[in-house]
């Protein structure tokens, strides 16, 4: 069954002056919402198979688009506010039909022009929902990850002690003012390694290669990309 919300390999059923329909199983056919212009310059055919993003649009009918969303449910991302209203602001995540954010899930007031970094969640009636209370939906605790270990970073927040980060849109570590030597700008995207579990589970997160094993291996990996 295709997941609403998610990036989604679908089958082309139909290519016609009707525009073109895709094979939704359960959501029956599904209308693929890119310009003609889009859809001749990639000759999409009958039988093709092609990658598409499924969302509802402001008619509750399933529709399918090309053009990845900016976040995808179940992912962080730094999105800019582009209109707020009495029960909340609502977020471009790239598609016509902007995602909400509601006063219930503000960590701290946004107004229009902001950028603000959010978890995408379903709420109870299937609908797409924006939270900036980050400590609601991530974990604060190492699980199975490992001190040395490279992730994928998100920054999220400033504090006393340093910067809160998303790490691989699961969990929350902070990296110290003390292991950066220049500010880091909010939402910015970069690499970055437990540094340590502490002992009460937490994460701590140092954003330099901080051992011989974790350098070299950085340094076979750039030369293999100037390689390719």
């Amino acid at each position: 069954m295709p997941n609403l919300y998610q990036m989604n390999l679908l089958t082309v059923i139909e290519v016609g002056k009707d525009g073109v329909f895709l094979e939704g199983e359960e959501y029956e056919d599904i209308l693929l919402i890119d310009a003609k212009s889009d859809i001749k310059k990639r000759n999409i055919q009958e039988d093709d198979e092609i990658e598409v993003f499924l969302y509802r649009n402001t008619s509750d009918n399933v529709v399918a688009t090309m053009a990845p969303a900016k976040v995808k449910v179940g992912e962080c991302a730094n999105l800019e506010v582009v209109s707020d209203g009495d029960n909340g602001a609502f977020l471009d995540w790239g598609l016509p039909k902007d995602l909400f954010l509601p006063h219930s899930e503000q960590a701290y007031y946004v107004d229009e022009g902001d950028f603000t970094v959010v978890y995408v969640y379903l709420d109870k009636k299937g609908r797409p929902i924006a939270s900036s209370m980050l400590y609601h939906h991530l974990d604060e605790y190492g699980g199975d990850l490992e001190e040395g270990q490279q992730v994928d970073l998100l920054i999220a927040d400033q504090n006393d002690l340093g910067y809160k980060a998303v790490i691989n849109h699961k969990q929350l570590g902070l990296i110290y003012h003390s292991e950066i030597s220049q500010p880091l700008p909010l939402g910015s995207k970069m690499k970055g390694w437990v540094k340590e579990i502490r002992g009460d589970g937490k994460i701590n997160l140092n954003i330099n290669a901080f051992d011989t094993d974790t350098r070299d291996d950085l340094e076979a990996q750039i030369l293999e990309q100037l390689r390719q």
